[in-house]
């Protein structure tokens, strides 16, 4: 297989003919279908630097193939080492170009690319230096993401959504989100409750809970300004009846829903929402806001759903956690930032043991 991947960097080059360029990256794209070819083809440098050379090829059938090959390539944490080593600084600024330009037909498979990249933590930091280099790329990004027909030739750029999450990994990709003037997140928020693609749901549910993890914002997440609240709540309440009382608490989008109302039906994105919740509980000032509106309330009702059929035990453990926390006084948590206490080492392994089997 070496031997064959030797001969077909040759006819990998822009200079060789149409012909051979497409029948050759068709073996690349074959092999790239499979982990241990991803790592045959990382293990070759000149055949790697020659598909990336061929994004820029003047055959669109080409440039597509080269993407593509890139897209499967860094779908594999060890292909997207290779990519992000050796060729991150080519690949960055091609991407936002591709997404940028509103009649790209490669849009999408480039999106999906930045995405790959950042998946894995350690490589969040990188990807985000190279789009620092582009003057407001972030904040031109978020316009693309916003305008859901942004582009012409009918690209969607779902993976957006899931880009900004990989960023917000990072405390320099979370600051540029919750940037105040800029007001990036509060343009993404809405996203929360997007219909027409779980990815970009998804993408805008997994940057929400990650800038949740920090606690320096819970103030500026819940007050007038931004109130996340009923963003993480709606998704997660059903059609059940509360009486006035209970929704004079409620905030103002989730009262009287009727009995049409949906909860989201993907139990990833509602364990992060509850994952949300979780994090907000941090403080005392949080928990105290969360149980003045109505969270407990329609947690009670998605407990109950999450024990029927159609739940699921991962999402009914997340809500527990929550519900645990809502249900207890103050006197009784005993501490204002929960954040704050100094967990015992072998309690710290009980806890990772438990996750792991969950």
């Amino acid at each position: 297989m070496n031997v064959l991947l030797k001969e077909l960097t040759q006819f990998l080059s822009k200079t060789a003919r149409l012909d051979l360029k497409a029948v050759s990256l068709t073996h690349i794209l074959g092999l790239t279908g499979t982990k241990a070819g991803i790592e045959l083809i990382g293990q070759n440098l000149k055949l790697l630097g020659n598909v990336v050379a061929l994004v820029d090829d003047d055959s669109d059938v080409i440039r597509k193939d080269a993407v593509l090959a890139l897209v499967n390539i860094s779908a594999e944490e060890s292909g997207a080492e290779v990519l992000v080593n050796k060729f991150l600084a080519q690949l960055v600024p091609k991407a936002y170009a591709s997404i940028l330009d509103e009649t790209s037909k490669l849009s999408d498979p480039w999106s999906m690319l930045l995405c790959n990249l950042s998946r894995p933590e350690q490589f969040v930091e990188a990807v985000l230096e190279e789009l620092h280099k582009i003057e407001h790329s972030i904040d031109k990004l978020t316009t693309c993401f916003t305008r859901v027909n942004y582009n012409q030739a009918k690209g969607h750029l779902n993976y957006l959504g899931p880009l900004f999450s990989n960023l917000s990994q990072c405390r320099a990709g979370r600051e540029i989100f919750c940037n105040r003037t800029t007001g990036l997140l509060v343009r993404i928020l809405p996203f929360v409750h997007h219909e027409g693609s779980i990815v970009r749901r998804g993408g805008a549910v997994g940057l929400l809970k990650n800038i949740c993890f920090d606690s320096n914002v819970h103030q500026w997440l819940l007050d007038d300004g931004i109130d996340v609240l009923p963003f993480i709540l709606l998704p997660l309440a059903g059609p059940e009846e509360f009486d006035d009382e209970i929704n004079d608490k409620l905030p103002v989008e989730l009262q009287y829903l009727g009995p049409d109302k949906k909860r989201e039906e993907d139990p990833d994105i509602r364990k992060m929402l509850l994952e949300s919740l979780a994090q907000l509980c941090a403080t005392k000032k949080g928990r105290e806001h969360l149980r003045g509106r109505g969270t407990y309330e329609v947690l009670r009702e998605l407990h109950k759903f999450e024990c029927g059929s159609e739940g699921d035990p991962r999402v009914l453990v997340a809500c527990e956690n929550v519900v645990d926390i809502l249900i207890r006084t103050e006197d009784e948590i005993g501490e204002d930032n929960l954040k704050t206490l100094e967990i015992p080492e072998d309690m710290k392994q009980k806890i990772e043991d438990l996750n792991d089997n969950k």
